[in-house]
């Protein structure tokens, strides 16, 4: 989510659980969702309904991995260099305190199914995969740890060329008019937040139609299960405003 301008055991690496996935075939499939994918027991369906359209995967609140695209084999190479590119950017940042440190400020509180978000403003102006605008904790305290990255872009012509292939699912937060956002620009409410909800939190709806992000889950031992670039993480539950493990 942004802070918008006017604007386990660590499994294989990331890369290749994309490459897996994108080779398998289908199967049997409903609005963009592999069958099976979303149980309803995982941590993060436990903590509730989901909180934005925007960031599931076929834009109307369905949970889950979305189909795969098959990479070529030049696709599979620029993934796995990319990839490799951002896990190390995530692993320079390995707590709160060190995103802080960087210039990354809160935009969001700790979230269930996406983390808490640290934003530099910095780096909306165009995708690298070595300067992720977001960064995702498992919570708000010094100490709390990196899970995952979010590429967030300002971009006025429609969805961003990001990684390689198409499988880097791009998302906007902009139904029932968007987001609750605080004087800060940091968010205190989803997009079904109601305007009078919205108020009471000292917030004021905003729609950002020319922002555009992707969830991208390469910290080892967060490689989540609905895939690298899912708008949700299953793995992550706990509670809003405290952290994973609440």
């Amino acid at each position: 989510m942004p802070r918008p301008t006017t604007t386990p055991p660590p499994s294989k690496s990331a890369a290749t659980d994309a490459e897996s996935a994108a080779a398998a075939p289908p199967e049997d499939h409903q609005h963009g969702v592999l069958a099976g994918s979303a149980t309803g027991d995982s941590p993060c369906e436990r903590s509730g309904a989901p909180l934005s359209e925007g960031q599931s995967v076929d834009g109307h609140g369905a949970r889950g991995m979305a189909v795969p695209t098959p990479l070529t084999r030049e696709q599979r190479t620029q993934l796995e260099e990319q990839q490799a590119t951002a896990r190390s950017v995530a692993l320079r940042f390995p707590t709160v305190a060190d995103a802080e440190a960087a210039g990354y400020q809160p935009s969001t509180t700790y979230v269930p199914c996406i983390g808490a978000h640290y934003t530099n403003l910095a780096y909306v102006a165009r995708f690298d995969p070595a300067n992720p605008s977001e960064l995702l904790y498992d919570g708000t305290a010094p100490t709390s740890k990196v899970v995952g990255l979010s590429y967030l872009i300002w971009h006025p012509d429609g969805e961003p060329e990001g990684f390689a292939g198409k499988n880097d699912h791009w998302h906007q937060h902009n139904t029932n008019g968007g987001l609750c956002l605080d004087a800060a620009g940091v968010v205190v409410g989803g997009e079904g937040t109601s305007d009078a909800d919205c108020r009471a939190r000292n917030g004021t709806k905003r729609e950002l139609p020319n922002v555009w992000m992707v969830h991208d889950w390469v910290v080892p031992g967060w490689e989540c299960t609905w895939g690298v670039f899912a708008g949700e993480c299953p793995e992550l539950g706990g509670t809003m405003g405290h952290d994973a493990w609440s």
